[in-house]
């Protein structure tokens, strides 16, 4: 079953770009932050960040749908990959931000989505979150120091996010929240280059 999550991630960024969006206020308390609002509601939804400059002969961004593959296989992805450095959480009034920190060059490729389990792909690992829903997010093209994995936080209006490496080439993290299906925001930021997203405050 996780197997199939992370192939159809694959298959869903064979037309990647960055989506353009909706713009909305901007919510972040950071300095120089030049980002592109996405708006969701409650959906699945994809994208791409260039982090750092791109080498001169850097393949397109495209990727190919691929076959399936073994859970024990490595998944291709475009290289050179990118550091995912930090994993953040702050509450702020009315919403708790996530936050991913990336260091290098090179094309992050992410996807977010709800899911009924939290399972980890590869091994299979079911992860308590304790929450009411769960919202996985799936980072391609990075690559992560290990102490970074299976690390929790927790926030006002999440009960926990559980992050671990797939593999060399995929981070995966599943966000608990308080409420049912929030309707979140995932913004992006070149300088410096992070992806974001914001867990609105949990209806009363």
């Amino acid at each position: 079953m996780n197997g199939r999550r992370l192939i159809a991630l694959l298959g869903a960024i064979s037309v990647f770009a960055l989506l353009p969006g909706c713009q909305t206020d901007d919510q972040s308390d950071t300095a120089g932050e030049s980002s592109t609002q996405t708006v969701l509601d409650a959906a699945t939804q994809t994208g791409t960040l260039q982090v750092g400059t791109p080498p001169i002969d850097a393949p397109p961004t495209e990727i190919s749908t691929l076959a399936p593959f073994p859970n024990d296989t490595e998944i291709p992805s475009p290289n050179p990959r990118v550091d995912v450095t930090e994993i953040d959480v702050t509450d702020h009034d009315g919403f708790t931000r996530i936050t991913y920190r990336f260091d290098g060059n090179g094309s992050v490729f992410w996807k977010t989505e709800y899911v009924s389990e939290a399972i980890r792909a590869g091994d299979s690992t079911v992860v308590d979150v304790g929450s009411r829903s769960i919202l996985q997010v799936d980072l391609m093209g990075v690559q992560s120091d290990s102490s970074l994995n299976s690390v929790s936080h927790e926030g006002e209006n999440i009960t926990r996010i559980d992050s671990a490496a797939r593999n060399s080439a995929i981070l995966q993290s599943f966000v608990g929240t308080v409420d049912i299906r929030p309707a979140y925001t995932v913004s992006t930021s070149d300088s410096p280059s992070q992806l974001m997203i914001d867990i609105p405050t949990a209806d009363s």
